[in-house]
């Protein structure tokens, strides 16, 4: 052991002396909304000026203005924020998934600490002073500081039950609320006593509970759509129901006195009380035309005039009138369905509520361009740089002729939803959507005929590949593929394929995606057709390719993959968002934009030179680097290693002479498994056949170091 630390320790010093270091650049980044587009579950201000909201992916935001301007940071990307809450500006506490991980900052959000691993989930937690503080989360679990958080004990409640919400006035006196359940202390949890409510339900849950003084708590329970209010100090409850709208659940509720309140909806409603809950006032400003959930998750009332909500893709909601009046200060809402590129610079992105954006810069700025229309707009294309087209539901097609600046409805004379939508040439295009239906123009638009595809199944995606004589088109079902050899005027029914998303490289070769991640790939013309594995869980909704190797392929929960060797291999990357991810679009090796729901706009612009997934379930004894695989490889590797604590790491490729090749990651890593996909063709490194050494070096001091074999 001591002869092979230092053969290493020797080739590490000869490399310092030669090599220039260069970081290896994140892989996606948000383009829109600014500065996050991730679920906010939680959200707290210290005053009407500063304050927090946290959510997926470990994101946390943060405001100094009021919500004029927001920065953000992520504190663990396997981290999901449930619970927070700050003392002041500076002192606060997060809460959430990952094994129950609560996390400290003194510092105004710059650093976070663990301070605590329940080994549950954790939902929300409260710090009445600076000293004492209260947790609850899953199982029952209740836990308790009285050191400013930097040590926790497990109360009892008497219950194993889910715990959503705790609520103090000061150090003795707080409630915390559950499943059927509704707990009260008057001696800082020595004592938790269960509260005399009837629920009717056998799965009604206290998700949200305000205690607003010594006299008045309120709790919300969701699934009942009542407000379980105490005006006693809990020696009696009541309930008063709560309307609700075809089937929109009241999510969460902030009262700033015992009469005075707000309320959020899953629909994105929000609710206004000035008379303790007995009558409310909806505003439906923020709600989708179309049904979405998960749209407004968290309520803060701060003042008689300030009030806040957050919610899905980023948002923050503010009223500077007692909840009278509301507008967005960031985030993002609709739903975007697809994207296209007429060249570096400029592009387009289509989605729901008739949403037509545009850029000029490659994506640096959007701009939202009249459709008029409010229907929801399924997929963007363009036949040259100035004419385009956009199909949506209810027959919707529209076209423009200047470059996407105006838009106008074309007559096509079905009312049935259409999914995709591709011109061949100026002239020649085609259209798909519900009930089979297939129409195609060859006059620019003007006019539209029925083709009879032979199917009455939702059509949902339509491809004629880019090739120089374009006669060959596939049409996919849910299980099936229609293909066309004729430029779209005859189709035939091919009994496998199938899908969610599909893309031709060329006549005979392509892909098309599907459910639990599964990719499907033909060489043949969709003849036969072989089951890939994209890496990932999640259902797969678009997919791209750059040439007959490079692909990419996105989805559900933010699940993004990619090739390098024609999907005999998919690595997945680390996740930027949670939100489910529709479209893919390359306008070359580097530049790559996904659109996706709740306003999400990503973009890479290094095609993905290093491409990392992690998993936090995995914690290793010690730091490990594995062989790679396949070993020797031809056009792309795959480089694990494991780390057992956050570091600093370091991973770089080295030839036999000792100089450097590449530096495949730089960064501070979470604890977990990583891997690595390594690809010297896709990056045009320029590789000559050979022996190669890749090393990891973690904090600076301890190294590791592999061989792997190079064959061009």
């Amino acid at each position: 052991m001591k002869t092979y630390f230092k053969y290493i320790a020797i080739i590490i010093i000869q490399i310092i002396t030669v090599t220039k270091v260069t970081s290896a650049q994140s892989v996606w980044q948000w383009q829109s909304p600014q500065p996050t587009g991730n679920f906010m579950w939680a959200l707290d201000f210290v005053d009407e000026n500063t304050g927090y909201a946290a959510g997926d992916v470990g994101t946390v935001m943060k405001t100094t203005n009021g919500g004029m301007s927001w920065e953000s940071k992520i504190v663990d990307m396997n981290f999901r924020a449930y619970g927070m809450h700050f003392y002041d500006a500076d002192f606060g506490f997060l809460c959430g998934t990952d094994n129950g991980k609560l996390y400290r900052t003194t510092n105004g959000g710059e650093n976070w600490t663990v301070v605590l691993t329940a080994g549950v989930t954790m939902w929300d937690v409260d710090f009445p002073t600076r000293h004492t503080g209260y947790a609850v989360g899953l199982n029952g679990r209740i836990y308790k500081s009285t050191d400013s958080g930097l040590n926790w004990t497990q109360q009892s409640g008497g219950t194993n039950t889910f715990l959503f919400s705790v609520d103090f006035i000061d150090s003795l006196n707080g409630a915390i609320g559950g499943g059927r359940i509704l707990l009260k202390t008057t001696n800082g949890g020595l004592n938790w006593v269960a509260q005399n409510l009837t629920f009717n339900q056998p799965f009604s849950q206290v998700f949200s509970l305000n205690y607003i003084d010594q006299n008045h708590i309120y709790g919300l329970v969701a699934s009942e759509d009542s407000l379980y209010k105490t005006t006693n100090g809990g020696q009696s409850w009541f309930g008063q129901v709560i309307q609700r709208l075809d089937s929109d659940i009241n999510r969460t509720i902030s009262f700033i006195n015992p009469n005075t309140g707000i309320m959020a909806t899953d629909y994105g409603r929000i609710k206004r009380t000035t008379n303790a809950g007995v009558t409310w006032i909806i505003d439906e400003t923020f709600k989708p035309n179309y049904p979405q959930i998960g749209v407004l998750l968290k309520t803060e009332f701060v003042n008689n005039s300030i009030a806040y909500v957050s919610g899905s893709g980023g948002r923050v909601i503010k009223s500077t009138n007692g909840g009278q009046n509301w507008f967005t200060t960031t985030g993002g809402r609709y739903n975007y369905n697809s994207n296209f590129f007429i060249n570096q610079n400029t592009g387009f992105t289509a989605g729901n509520d008739g949403k037509i954006l545009k850029t000029t810069n490659a994506g640096l700025n959007w701009i939202e361009k009249q459709s008029n229309t409010i229907q929801n707009l399924n997929e963007v294309t363009f036949a040259d740089e100035n004419t385009g087209y956009v199909c949506g539901d209810t027959g919707t097609v529209l076209k423009t002729t200047d470059g996407g600046e105006n838009w106008e409805k074309l007559s096509i004379n079905v009312n049935v939803n259409l999914n995709s939508i591709d011109f061949l040439d100026l002239q020649t295009g085609i259209v798909v959507g519900k009930e089979g239906k297939i129409l195609k123009t060859t006059n620019s638009g003007s006019e539209w005929i029925t083709i009879n595809s032979g199917v009455t199944s939702e059509l949902l995606e339509l491809n004629f590949p880019n090739t120089q004589n374009n006669s060959t088109g596939y049409i996919i079902d849910e299980i099936r593929t229609l293909k066309s050899t004729d430029r779209g005027n005859t189709w035939s029914l091919i009994l496998n394929g199938g899908g969610i998303g599909m893309y031709f490289v060329d006549s005979l070769t392509g892909y098309s995606t599907g459910g639990s991640g599964i990719i499907l790939k033909t060489t043949n013309g969709s003849i036969n057709w072989i089951t890939q594995s994209g890496g990932v869980i999640d259902n797969l909704n678009g997919i791209y390719f750059i040439d007959k190797n490079n692909g990419y392929s996105a989805g559900n929960g933010g699940a993004v993959t990619k090739t390098t060797n024609g999907g005999t291999t998919w690595i997945p990357q680390t996740r930027l968002t949670n939100n489910n991810l529709n479209s893919v679009f390359f306008t070359d090796a580097d530049n790559g934009y996904i659109t996706g729901d709740f306003g999400t706009l990503i973009k890479t612009t290094n095609g993905g030179l290093v491409f990392i997934s992690s998993n936090s379930e995995t914690t290793p004894e010690d730091f490990a680097l594995y062989q790679n695989y396949p070993n020797p490889f031809n056009s792309s590797t795959v480089i694990r290693y494991e780390i057992n604590r956050p570091g600093n790491v370091e991973l770089k490729l080295y030839d036999i002479t000792g100089k450097l090749v590449s530096t495949l990651v730089k960064e501070v890593q979470e604890r977990g498994s990583y891997s690595v996909l390594f690809s010297p063709e896709s990056n045009e490194m320029q590789l000559q056949s050979g022996v190669y050494f890749y090393t990891l070096k973690y904090e600076s001091e301890n190294i590791l170091t592999k061989k792997l074999l190079y064959i061009k």
